[in-house]
C-alpha cells in the first residue's frame, strides 16, 4: 500500500515538474524557421506558467472533498488524511515554486484561475504574498479589499502532537488588514474593516467583529470573542474563552485571566 501512494505522489510530482517544462520547450524543437523559435521564445514562459497552474490544479480537483473541517489522524492510512495529503502536494507544487506563484499572484486572471481550481470560493479581490502561508483553499474566505501581509499565517490546519490534526475555516473580513508575522488558527473569524497587528497570534476559534484592532505582539488565546469596534493594546494576553464587549479598550501589555469578560466599565 505504502508502495501505491509514493507512486502516487511521484506521478503527481513528475507531472506537474516535468509536463510544463515539456509544453514550453518541445515546440522550438518541432518549428523550424528562425522567426518561428523567435516567436516561441516569447511565449514559451507564459506557457509554462499555465501549464504549471492547470496541471497542478486540476490533478487538485478529486481531493478537494477531503479539504473540510474536522479533526483527522495524521496517517495515510486514512482516506481523508490521503486526499488531504494529496491536495497538499499539488497545492505545495505552486507555492513554493516562487517565480511561478509570483506571477499568479501578479496576473489577476492566473490568480483567478489559480484560486479557483484549487477549490478558494470567495472574493479575489485582495492581496497576499508569495510568503503568506496559505492552504486548504476551500477553507478560505477572504473579503474585498483585505490585506494579508508578507509572512503572515491564515492556519487552516494545526498539527497536534498526538498525531492529529485540527483542521477548520479562517474568515477576514472586507477590508481588514492582517499584519507582518501575524498567525490566525483554525476556526479564526476576522469581521470587516479590523486590524491584526504584527507578530499577533490568534489561537484556535478566535472571533473578532468588525473595526477591531488588536495591537502588535499581543496573544489572543482559543475561544476568544472580542466585539465591534474594540481596541486591543499591544502586547496583551487575552485568556481562553475571555469575552471583551464592543466598544471595549484593553489597555496595552494587560494580561487577562481565562473565561472573562471585559465591559466597558473594565469589569472582567
Amino acid at each position: 500500500m505504502f508502495v501505491i501512494r509514493a507512486s502516487v505522489a511521484t506521478t503527481y510530482l513528475a507531472t506537474i515538474v516535468s509536463a510544463p517544462v515539456f509544453l514550453a520547450i518541445s515546440p522550438f524543437i518541432v518549428i523550424r524557421p528562425l522567426w518561428g523559435k523567435v516567436l516561441w521564445a516569447v511565449v514559451a514562459a507564459p506557457t509554462y506558467v499555465l501549464a504549471f497552474v492547470l496541471i497542478a490544479g486540476l490533478l487538485s480537483l478529486s481531493h478537494q472533498a477531503a479539504i473540510k473541517p474536522g479533526r483527522y489522524r495524521r496517517d495515510l492510512a486514512d482516506p481523508i488524511y490521503r486526499s488531504r495529503w494529496l491536495y497538499s502536494l499539488c497545492w505545495t507544487a505552486l507555492y513554493y515554486c516562487t517565480p511561478v506563484y509570483f506571477v499568479v499572484l501578479s496576473v489577476p486572471p492566473l490568480k483567478q484561475l489559480a484560486f479557483r481550481l484549487f477549490g478558494y470560493r470567495g472574493s479575489l479581490d485582495f492581496t497576499v504574498y508569495p510568503d503568506t502561508w496559505i492552504r486548504d483553499l476551500p477553507l478560505l474566505d477572504i473579503g474585498a479589499g483585505a490585506y494579508i501581509s508578507n509572512r503572515a499565517t491564515l492556519g487552516t490546519n494545526m498539527v497536534l502532537s498526538d498525531g492529529t490534526v485540527i483542521v477548520d475555516r479562517v474568515t477576514v473580513g472586507a477590508r481588514s488588514l492582517v499584519g507582518h508575522l501575524a498567525l490566525l488558527g483554525p476556526g479564526t473569524v476576522i469581521g470587516a474593516g479590523s486590524e491584526i497587528g504584527v507578530a499577533t497570534v490568534l489561537a484556535v476559534r478566535v472571533s473578532i467583529g468588525d473595526r477591531v484592532v488588536v495591537g502588535a505582539v499581543s496573544r489572543i488565546d482559543s475561544g476568544v470573542s472580542v466585539g465591534d469596534g474594540a481596541y486591543v493594546g499591544r502586547s496583551v494576553y487575552l485568556g481562553p474563552g475571555t469575552r471583551v464587549l464592543e466598544d471595549v479598550t484593553v489597555a496595552a501589555g494587560s494580561s487577562v485571566a481565562a473565561r472573562s469578560v471585559i465591559s466597558a466599565g473594565g469589569g472582567g
